[in-house]
């Protein structure tokens, strides 16, 4: 079984990535993109430096409009 999430509209984003450990760096970064294209990018960017999750942020408002955890 698969489940696809297609997201209609987009954003201009702060994404903030947490560490698995207390000795490793986090990341932050800004983007504008579809929240679909965002959420591939922040499971890219999650698995290719072994990062536990990642907070996905309006720039606008600071809300939070996405929470993506590693499991």
């Amino acid at each position: 079984m698969s489940i696809n999430i297609h997201h209609t509209y987009s954003a201009h984003v702060e994404i903030i990535y947490y560490p698995n450990s207390d000795d490793a760096c986090g990341l932050h970064e800004t983007t504008v993109g579809e929240m679909d294209d965002i959420q591939e990018h922040v499971c890219e960017i999650l698995v290719k430096h072994n990062f536990a999750g990642a907070d996905v942020c309006s720039a606008e408002t600071g809300e939070v409009l996405m929470i993506v955890e590693r499991t």
